[in-house]
């Protein structure tokens, strides 16, 4: 941030680590008058804590960065540059050359984003990036969202098209490895497909439909054969299956239901999306722009 003109701050946020960051951040703060620390009173998850994030931030143009230093803080420069070169732009997300991702994580993203191009409009030539920069209108914009489980990404995509992309180096991790399992992932997935669209409903409304013409044409068949006295053995097999496959359907209608309940009463009961225990001392935050 010493090559990038203007005032800034850096917002640190401590998703309540069982370690020592908070006091790491601490140390931070009264070294730096730019830094800043805030330190959640109980694990939130990521999308919670970036929320915080934004939320407390003041700046115009707000960068969000994961801590485990595949994010190149090299790259910020580029973020900022981007931006100011497009002011048609609202967000800048870096897009990765050459992904340290394994497979899974690789395939599972790339199905994730064609359902973010399906359920968000997210445009197919913009790559996405948890790395990003953002303007101060298209944070508002976000915070003002009182869904109870934020995803950050849906809703970037969800309140703009205004979007870029910049070529950033995405790097080893020097220690560790990603909290963000294949299970994980599966139910973020799962989580942004359930909170804003009715897609797997109407897929179920769809199979029950074909299923209702399949079973239509079915019974012409068995009728055209009655009719024309066509003599076959005793379809034992054929009913177990359909009646396997017409219950196993309709317990998947339930559980989809089901999932649509959860997410209602959890929106209806406005849980605490975050709170906050301890910040660290705000010393000239008012001039602070990026």
């Amino acid at each position: 941030m010493s090559n990038v003109s203007g005032a800034f701050e850096v917002l640190l946020v401590n998703d309540a680590s069982p370690d020592n960051t908070w006091q790491v951040i601490e140390s931070l703060a009264e070294e730096s008058r730019a830094i800043h620390g805030l330190d959640m009173m109980f694990n939130t998850g990521q999308f919670r804590a970036t929320l915080c994030g934004l939320e407390h931030a003041v700046g115009n143009q707000i960068i969000l960065m994961d801590d485990d230093l595949q994010h190149p803080p090299e790259a910020i420069p580029d973020l900022i540059a981007a931006l100011d070169a497009h002011p048609e732009w609202d967000c800048v997300m870096a897009r990765f050359k050459s992904p340290r991702h394994g497979l899974f994580r690789r395939v599972g993203s790339r199905v994730a984003g064609e359902l973010f191009c399906y359920l968000y409009g997210r445009p197919r030539e913009i790559a996405p990036s948890s790395f990003r920069i953002l303007r101060r209108p298209l944070v508002e914009t976000i915070c003002r969202h009182g869904t109870a489980n934020p995803l950050i990404g849906p809703l970037i995509f969800r309140s703009t098209r205004r979007l870029g992309n910049v070529d950033v180096e995405h790097q080893p991790r020097p220690q560790g490895r990603s909290g963000y399992s294949i299970s994980r992932l599966t139910r973020i997935v799962w989580q942004s497909i359930f909170s804003t669209s009715t897609l797997p409903l109407r897929l179920a409304s769809g199979l029950g439909f074909c299923s209702a013409v399949g079973s239509f044409v079915l019974g012409v068949i068995y009728f055209l054969r009655w009719w024309f006295k066509v003599t076959s053995e005793p379809g034992f097999l054929t009913i177990v299956l359909l009646i396997i496959f017409f219950g196993g359907l309709t317990l998947a209608s339930v559980g989809l239901l089901g999932e649509y309940l959860v997410h209602i009463m959890e929106e209806v009961r406005r849980p605490v999306r975050y709170a906050i225990r301890e910040r660290t001392a705000i010393r000239e935050r008012d001039g602070a722009e990026s």
